[in-house]
């Protein structure tokens, strides 16, 4: 490690939605970077939404995320282990405020595996409105060289 540039890595991300008695999962693989600054851990990567890009930033730090999404969708979000968090959701249809209660933020990395797994759990709010309980697990591991 130490890189600031990044050491390339396979990200698998996977998103559960569940509203009442709705389910929905989302899958995202990708190629991405994996870094440490200062007392934080960073993972980029890029996905393809309706043949737009989209450019995802996610900051690991202590009992916190912060998301922050850039290109077809625009979001900046951090979720804070066990408190209420406001930021915003942008598409090129609309702008929401989102609004999120994390449950559970757990990050672990083996160094001799080089692998790393992050889970997070919220309720989400969009504009007042609720939409479910969101469970994130992004797995990911140093790509063969």
């Amino acid at each position: 490690m130490g890189k600031v540039n990044g050491v390339p890595i396979q990200l698998k991300q996977v998103t559960e939605i569940r509203d009442g008695a709705r389910k929905e999962i989302v899958v995202i693989e990708a190629n991405g970077l994996y870094y440490l600054k200062g007392d934080a851990t960073y993972v980029t990567f890029e996905e393809t939404y309706e043949g737009e890009t989209i450019k995802n930033v996610v900051k690991i730090a202590n009992d916190e995320v912060v998301v922050l999404r850039s290109g077809a969708i625009s979001m900046r979000h951090t979720f804070r282990k066990q408190s209420e968090t406001i930021g915003t959701y942008e598409s090129p249809m609309a702008r929401w405020e989102m609004k999120t209660k994390t449950e559970q933020v757990l990050y672990q990395y083996n160094e001799k595996t080089k692998k790393g797994q992050l889970f997070f759990s919220y309720i989400l709010h969009l504009s007042g409105k609720h939409v479910g309980r969101h469970t994130v697990t992004i797995s990911f591991k140093e790509a063969k060289k």
